[in-house]
């Protein structure tokens, strides 16, 4: 029989949660989960202890040192902060303690980006420690898997050790990451630029003495945010890169200005070169005492940002937001010149108002503007005056201390206003504006004057090619046996005269633009005469019935009744199919229509043309091929102008044998093909890419309706197709032809998808 037991408390008080050390581990994976994300974490941390300098030293795959020169961490920051487990430490802090930076790093992510990127870490750290009055260098080592071994957290001992440092011993805290883990082997520092851009800023990569043109850092105090860089390091290089200073490096020009004594140096950069492309030096009545000035140009363009160090979007957005031309004086920044806010420059009132006339005494003296210049809208290089957006630059002056402006004597050379807000409105100012806007007005100038040149250099590209393409073609015409020797002569003199044409291509291209221009309002021109046609047309047909009852009393008036009431039939069916033709550019169809009727009425238009010339036309289309939902007058058209060409092209063959010409069209899933093939004269290799240029014909005049080519058929083509997300081109004929120009069009477009 078991013994009888009394009911009562055993056991009572507290306990304690306890953690194992593995959480530490997993927490590190869980909240990092890439190395480039740690790595980012650890600059932000850098950035929120006022650091005005991080370098990330990455000596793959041994190590990776982050060293910043920020306020450090006293014993007692970093026992509640960094040593406490879901510290609430950043929580409550907004700004940061020194420049009153806004906080960008997470609450205590850092020790875990850490723990995911290595095993080891050794940890130093030099703050000024308030408790004690003095310099401290706090020196800890972490064994990660050492401590992933003990059950309790808490009882996990890191070792430290705390030194008194001299005075002058800078404050800033160094980790170094050794025994790598496998994934930081795949580590990609473009994403850590990226990533980081945010905080950087570009102002003290630009910074000079005035005097040696040396770098120098701009003064620190507590008041002025000196900015933040950031160095990476590969390999154990002796420098870093600048990450800053390497997105400033891709400017499109860049503008430098020394002003010492009485003399004025300016250089204008081009992006990769050492040599200036423009130097301007000369006399300067200096008011304004010692000055440099480095201004940079980033014109959004096609290309301009690929190469960069970082991701080429953001780098243009990191551009955007730190755009302005600051001024510093004794390396300390004055406001408000150079923020969002600000047009010290009036960069943004010039380019609002499109103002025409250069402003600064450097332009009107070294580059003056004629006449035909400033009146031309694309040769008047202020018109293209860089925007405050643009521009990212910085000048150094050393303006007048209070202290040493005698009372009773004028205020002379730049003297801060008595509000601290810029600069006193004197003559040491208004050359300073002078001076920092004839730099940006020489960026302008040499942008106009780079652009003609690669213009130039393109030009004498394209003759190059033209020449050569050329030489082809004529080899090629003058040994077709199936052109006659007089359209030989005729062709190979055209093509000669193409060539011509083409070596003055800028003054040709700028007529070409002009006749499209006029032949733009041909259209206007065409619905205006079909409706005059069509009143005419019931005016002749009252004539001829006149006409008729004339000829039944007189009788030699017959054939002119025939023949008017021909021409009558003629222009009807011209005025038809051109108001047709017209009206359906207005309409867009809202189902499809058959394509075979289109292709007979076209065939029909020059059918009498057709048959006196002996050429047979054939349609191979299904009766019941639709089109793709385009304007019936622009498959009409787009057909018409490959029938016109065919026409032209046999006409033109030598021979009595009857000419082809061939239509045949079909769909597959997605698209509507159109061919036409013909067995004409054939067009040479060299010309294929240029059959589709406008105004490129080398059709001669004649006295019938398709003689005198306008070379805007195949463009046209081109262009209505295109116009549909289609397409045209010259492919391979079918046998027995000479040339086939094939068009598709997607069958769904996106007019009609809309």
């Amino acid at each position: 029989m078991a013994p009888k037991i009394e009911s009562g408390i055993l056991d009572q008080g507290t306990l304690s949660f306890t953690i194992e050390s593995r959480i530490l581990r997993e927490l590190g994976e869980r909240l990092v989960k890439q190395p480039e994300v740690a790595i980012v974490e650890l600059i932000k941390n850098s950035y929120d202890a006022d650091a005005t300098e991080c370098t990330i030293n990455y000596d793959a795959p041994r190590s990776i040192t982050v060293i910043d020169d920020g306020i450090g961490m006293t014993l007692s920051r970093f026992t509640n902060g960094w040593m406490r487990i879901g510290t609430s430490s950043k929580e409550a802090v907004t700004f940061s303690e020194k420049y009153l930076r806004l906080i960008t790093g997470e609450k205590g992510i850092g020790r875990f980006a850490v723990r995911f990127l290595g095993r080891v870490l050794h940890l130093e750290s030099v703050a000024y420690d308030e408790e004690r009055k003095r310099l401290t260098r706090l020196v800890a080592d972490f064994d990660w898997p050492t401590f992933d071994k003990h059950q309790d957290l808490g009882k996990v001992q890191v070792p430290y050790r705390l030194e008194s440092v001299n005075g002058d011993t800078p404050t800033g805290t160094t980790l170094k990451i050794t025994r790598l883990r496998s994934e930081v082997g795949r580590l990609d520092l473009q994403k850590v630029r990226t990533g980081s851009i945010g905080i950087l800023t570009p102002l003290r990569s630009l910074f000079r003495k005035i005097s040696e043109g040396e770098d120098i850092a701009p003064s620190l105090d507590a008041t002025s945010d000196p900015g933040f860089l950031l160095n990476i390091q590969q390999d154990d290089e002796e420098e870093g890169e600048d990450v800053a200073a390497a997105i400033l490096d891709g400017f499109a020009l860049r503008a430098q200005l020394r002003l010492s004594g009485d003399r004025v140096d300016l250089r204008i950069y081009r992006r990769g070169a050492s040599k200036p492309y423009l130097k301007f030096i000369d006399k300067f009545p200096n008011e304004v005492g010692q000055l440099y000035a480095d201004v940079r140009f980033f014109p959004r363009r096609a290309g301009a940002f690929t190469g960069m160090p970082v991701d080429g979007r953001r780098a243009y957005s990191w551009i955007v937001e730190n755009a302005g031309v600051a001024v510093f004086d004794r390396n300390f920044r004055v406001q408000p010149y150079g923020t969002q806010s600000d047009d010290w420059l009036t960069l943004q009132a010039d380019n609002a108002r499109n103002r025409r006339d250069p402003r600064s005494s450097i332009a009107l003296k070294h580059f003056p503007m004629p006449a035909n210049v400033r009146s031309s809208t694309s040769e008047n290089w202020m018109l293209r005056l860089p925007q405050s957006a643009q521009l990212i630059g910085l000048v150094q002056v050393e303006g007048r201390r209070h202290d040493e402006i005698d009372a009773d004597a004028d205020e002379e050379g730049l003297v801060a206003s008595a509000d601290r807000e810029g600069f006193v409105d004197n003559e040491a100012y208004k050359q300073l504006q002078d001076l920092v806007r004839g730099a940006i007005e020489a960026i302008a100038y040499a942008d106009r004057k780079l652009q003609r040149e690669e213009e130039e250099a393109q030009r004498n590209a394209l003759v190059a090619t033209i020449r050569r393409e050329t030489r082809t073609a004529i080899s090629e015409v003058q040994s077709n046996p199936r052109i006659a020797e007089p359209d030989k002569a005729r062709i190979v003199a055209a093509l000669a005269q193409t060539q011509h044409l083409a070596e003055r291509q800028e003054e040709t291209s700028r007529e070409r633009e002009q006749q499209l221009e006029i032949m733009s309002l041909l259209g206007v021109v065409a619905g205006f005469m079909t409706h005059e046609f069509g009143v005419a047309l019931q005016e002749l047909e009252a004539t001829h019935a006149d006409l008729v009852i004339l000829a039944e009393q007189q009788p030699q008036f017959s054939g002119a009744v025939k023949s008017f009431a021909a021409h009558i039939k003629s222009l009807k069916e011209f005025v038809t199919y051109s108001s047709g033709y017209i009206e359906g550019a207005k309409n867009k169809p809202s189902k499809p229509y058959p394509v075979r009727p289109r292709l007979q009425q076209v065939k029909k238009y020059f059918g009498r043309y057709a048959e006196e010339r002996n050429i047979k036309v054939e349609i191979s289309a299904e009766p019941d091929l639709m089109a793709p939902l385009v304007p019936p007058s622009l498959y009409n058209g787009i057909a018409l102008n490959l029938y016109t060409n065919a026409l032209k092209a046999v006409t033109a063959k030598v021979g009595t044998e009857q000419g082809t010409i061939a239509f045949r069209a079909w769909n597959d899933n997605r698209w509507h093909y159109l061919e036409v093939s013909d067995t004409g004269v054939g067009i040479p290799h060299a010309l294929h890419e240029r059959v589709f240029d406008p105004l490129f014909t080398t059709t001669q005049s004649k006295n019938d309706p398709l003689g005198s080519g306008m070379g805007l058929g195949l463009a046209l083509v081109k262009r209505g197709a295109e116009a549909f997300g289609g397409r045209a081109e010259l492919v391979d004929p079918p046998p027995e032809f000479a040339t086939c120009v094939r068009i598709r069009i997607p069958l769904q477009t996106e007019t009609s998808r809309a």
